[in-house]
């Protein structure tokens, strides 16, 4: 039979507790400074582009029909990272900015900027409407680049095509914009900038192409091969054989 006058009493159990308690609190604060225990929700913060850039005084020239397909790029672009790249010492690294994040992916960011774009310029039409031509952007880059500690700029890089029973043109366009700060939110405000600089030269450089005379041609039928994009696969075609039935 264990001996009362040798168990611990209540009081004497809570004050041997208390300093492993107290370590186990030290603990958690040590690793939560370090960076190892995940932040809160609520210290994220989250960019979109922004407005819309007020027009310009001179008119931009007018666009017919149109319609756009879905912008790509690649697979980095596909989460909502804020990236940057310090050009002066790790040129070939990029990185992301761990409290700041997009809203969405930039590829969505982006196309919803260009859509909005088409349709200010001229009629975005849906996409099945084969009888006009259609624009594809692919985002080949959307960084912050740190030329020094101190000085960045926003950097977007597009290849643009347009088709309509075959390749009308194809050009790729580099804007860029120095950020008024050395941080992600300087960042944002100039990739925001360079993507209205970039969707104004990709517009301009359509709307001198012979989109008219391409579209007067009629319906168009679907391409022997899909239009560059990251997920594009080859369409069926008329000289493609057709499966033997199966053995009876």
């Amino acid at each position: 039979m264990p001996n009362p006058l040798n168990s611990p009493t209540p009081a004497m159990t809570a004050s041997f507790a208390l300093p492993f308690r107290l370590a186990a609190v030290a603990v958690l604060v040590t690793l939560a400074g370090c960076g190892v225990l995940p932040s809160s929700r609520g210290s994220t913060t989250t960019f979109d582009l922004g407005p819309l850039a007020a027009a310009p005084s001179q008119p931009a020239a007018r666009l017919p029909k149109l319609r756009v397909a879905e912008t790509d790029g690649p697979t980095w672009m596909d989460g909502r990272g804020i990236y940057y790249r310090l050009q002066y010492t790790q040129a070939q690294r990029l990185q992301s900015y761990s409290t700041q994040r997009w809203v969405d992916a930039p590829t969505r960011l982006f196309d919803d900027r260009l859509r909005d774009a088409v349709s200010g310029r001229g009629e975005l039409t849906w996409y099945g409407d084969t009888s006009v031509p259609a624009l594809k952007v692919d985002l080949l880059g959307f960084e912050q680049v740190f030329d020094t500690a101190t000085s960045s700029r926003g950097v977007v890089r597009a290849r643009a095509t347009v088709f309509h029973k075959g390749l009308i043109g194809q050009k790729t366009f580099v804007a860029e914009q120095q950020a008024a700060s050395a941080d992600g939110a300087g960042g944002v405000k100039a990739l925001s900038a360079a993507s209205d600089a970039a969707i104004a030269a990709i517009l301009d450089w359509t709307a001198s192409l012979p989109l008219d005379a391409a579209a007067a041609t009629g319906p168009a039928a679907l391409p022997r091969a899909n239009p560059p994009g990251r997920d594009s696969v080859p369409l069926p075609t008329a000289d493609t054989p057709k499966a033997a039935p199966p053995r009876q």
